[in-house]
């Protein structure tokens, strides 16, 4: 199968690389968009099967297209690209549709294996991102501590899970989903910047 693929950022030399790992072989058929108002154009309308959206563009970033573009393309696999590592911006990113966030430092060896995994229906998130701090180990008396209800929150977190689809699947408001990341960060004593996604990862991986 070939799939459509709108690769969007403003600097032609990066779309011109991420054209080139794409087209080594026939799986994917690339269109190109220099700014965000042109990829709004773009996924309205052709629709492609995958959107590449650099975070930060001319006229609309990558957020402002997924957000405003995903209802009208529901089928379409949104990759969001970017230099920033920031929990706020991977979980509003999932929270609006985002299928992958990837970071650009990663994509020339992290894609096609990212692009693979969309694909299936999984979710993608840059390797960096995972392994930027040490990986998280909590105490034995720490992972005691928690409720059930917080050993599931870190299940679903370590699923790339959003606290908005965790509320959604727990029937449980999204205040409430933060609270018990709140009291789970501090019970294992977790630290820095990711540090209950790098430990829900490690921990149930």
């Amino acid at each position: 199968m070939t799939y459509s693929t709108l690769i969007a950022d403003d600097h032609p030399i990066y779309r011109i690389g991420l054209r080139h790992i794409l087209e080594r072989g026939n799986r994917y058929r690339c269109i190109e968009a220099r700014d965000g108002q042109e990829a709004m154009k773009v996924i309205t309308e052709q629709a492609p099967d995958i959107a590449i959206l650099d975070l930060k563009m001319p006229f609309a970033g990558g957020l402002e297209v997924l957000e405003k573009t995903e209802p009208q393309s529901p089928d379409t696999l949104f990759v969001i690209l970017t230099m920033y590592n920031d929990s706020k911006l991977i979980e509003r990113a999932f929270d609006l549709g985002a299928h992958a966030y990837l970071l650009k430092e990663d994509a020339e060896s992290e894609l096609l294996s990212c692009l693979e995994a969309i694909c299936l229906g999984q979710r993608y998130l840059s390797d960096a991102i995972a392994q930027a701090a040490p990986r998280a180990r909590a105490n034995d008396n720490g992972i005691a501590s928690l409720t059930p209800t917080e050993l599931k929150i870190v299940k679903l977190v370590g699923e790339f899970k959003t606290s908005r689809e965790i509320a959604e699947q727990q029937n449980i408001s999204i205040r409430t989903v933060q609270n018990h990341r709140n009291h789970i960060v501090e019970k294992l004593g977790l630290k820095g910047n990711n540090a209950l996604l790098h430990f829900a990862v490690d921990y149930f991986s």
